[in-house]
């Protein structure tokens, strides 16, 4: 009998030895969602067999579910070495780095899988993400566009192409801003970016621009008549809404883009799209609605993380920062190392004041992403609003460094500075901060460094710019408030 358990225990020993067995042990742990206790097999196989690349990729994916992102992408890089064209490897290294946010490191490898395998959904949807975050919005809509086609059940397909047609909406904005600052087209455009900042004095000057300077737009009145409920004076709004209907109709033999627009076909506006300011003004409108229809496939899918983030950013548009606060929440419940989620709930605890809920999250956001510019930045605003600038001087001199154009780190480190008592080192941030200042707010604190360093002549040329910026911005106030909207 003793001999027979010495057998045995013999066989299981050799059993357990067996790279074969190993392997086999390893992937199902794999398989029951224990990635973590497979990685110590894995390892230990790809020592003993360093040329085996499927070794690499298995050790690779084993990495990647317990989410040890940089280990994942080494192995695959590791494995690309021995076996270049490895599909596997070069999927779950695009994965990875797309997870460490290192988004233009991933675009090769994940390019690479959809050349060999274009029906590859999760290729396409993780490339559009990487595209996405680096501003190639067009790629990234037509990755995105595709993986629609290939699986319109992923919330994230239409998540992503919503965004990344709201992207193009502002990058049309822009060059027509650029291209026709004066013209009817950005006028209007203007009108209904404030108007949804609910800066409603600046939409109606806006709108007002805009009829003066063309009869056959549509809209405008509409746009007033919206201004004008808002504000409390429904009869004005009914004679703009009379107006509006009283327009002449359309003439599409000359106003084709207009007639495009209110037949729906906002994707051959696009895609015929030229830098006339009448065609930007279209193109924008057109990507716009596009993003509006991704997002209604998007709600009309059961609830998921992509609902709760899109959720989160129309909150913070609306300045509804606790709603939002909880909806990004619901997002990191559901995704806790969610870069975009973190960074969201960071903004709008930081908007809505709440800095005492913020900072302790926001030390550990910091712990795990140093190098984001957003969250070094609103874990020192949020000591400084809290009255501890010496403490927030670290975080936000991290956060100028890492995007010295960043003008409200500069504010703010400034400000600190000062506060700290270190007011000729808080100079340079203050001077380069003055085109964001909105309140007038660092033109005083830059006044109050020069007359602390003894800066006489500086700070009485300060004192001027001062009093100048702060009567401009109560003007500003004023008009965004609805100060000077005048009946129709």
């Amino acid at each position: 009998m003793r001999l027979v358990l010495l057998l045995l225990a013999a066989a299981a020993l050799c059993a357990q030895s067996d790279p074969a067995q190993k392997a086999k042990q390893a992937r199902d742990l794999v398989l029951a969602g224990k990635a973590e206790e497979a990685i110590p097999i894995y390892l230990e196989l790809a020592r003993a067999a360093p040329n085996d690349a499927a070794m690499l990729v298995n050790l690779c994916i084993a990495e990647f579910k317990a989410r040890r992102f940089r280990d994942a992408a080494g192995h695959a890089e590791a494995a690309l070495k021995l076996q270049p064209d490895s599909l596997a490897a070069n999927l779950f290294l695009g994965s990875s780095y797309t997870q460490l946010g290192e988004y233009a490191r991933a675009v090769s490898p994940l390019e690479k899988v959809i050349a060999a395998q274009p029906n590859d959904r999760n290729a396409r949807v993780m490339l559009g993400e990487a595209l996405l975050a680096l501003e190639r919005f067009n790629d990234s809509a037509i990755q995105f566009r595709r993986a629609s086609e290939l699986a319109p059940e992923n919330p994230a397909v239409w998540y992503g192409l919503g965004r990344a047609f709201e992207a193009l909406a502002a990058r049309a904005f822009q060059q027509l801003e650029i291209a026709a600052p004066d013209s009817p087209y950005w006028q209007a455009l203007a009108a209904e970016t404030y108007f949804k900042k609910r800066r409603y004095g600046s939409a109606f000057d806006s709108y007002h621009r805009a009829l003066t300077a063309s009869s056959t737009l549509r809209g405008l009145h509409a746009g007033l008549a919206d201004i004008y409920r808002r504000t409390g004076h429904a009869d004005w709004a009914a004679i703009e809404e009379q107006r509006e209907r009283e327009s002449p109709p359309l003439d599409c033999g000359t106003a084709n883009l207009a007639c495009d627009f209110a037949g729906g076909h906002y994707r051959e506006i696009v895609e015929s799209a030229s830098q006339g300011p009448e065609s930007l003004y279209w193109t924008s409108k057109s990507y716009n609605e596009l993003a509006r229809q991704a997002y209604d496939r998007l709600l009309q899918l059961p609830s998921s993380l992509q609902t709760h983030l899109h959720a989160a950013l129309m909150y913070d548009g609306d300045g509804l920062y606790r709603q939002a606060s909880a909806e990004w929440r619901e997002a990191l419940r559901l995704a806790p190392d969610s870069i975009e989620a973190q960074t969201g709930l960071a903004w709008s605890l930081f908007r809505g004041g709440d800095f005492e809920a913020a900072l302790p999250l926001l030390r550990e956001f910091v712990k795990s992403q140093p190098g984001s510019r957003d969250l070094q930045f609103l874990c020192g605003a949020s000591l400084l609003n809290l009255d501890q600038p010496e403490k927030a001087i670290p975080f936000l001199e991290t956060a100028a460094t890492l995007e010295p154009q960043f003008l409200p780190a500069q504010a703010a480190l400034g400000h600190a500075l000062l506060l700290a008592g270190k007011a000729a080192y808080a100079i340079p941030h203050l001077q380069a901060a003055l085109p964001s200042d909105e309140d007038a707010a660092v033109h005083f604190q830059l006044l109050r460094a020069y007359q602390l360093t003894g800066q006489t002549a500086l700070a009485r040329q300060a004192l001027t710019a001062y009093q100048e910026a702060r009567t401009s911005s109560a003007q500003r106030k004023k008009m965004d408030e609805g100060g000077f909207i005048t009946p129709p």
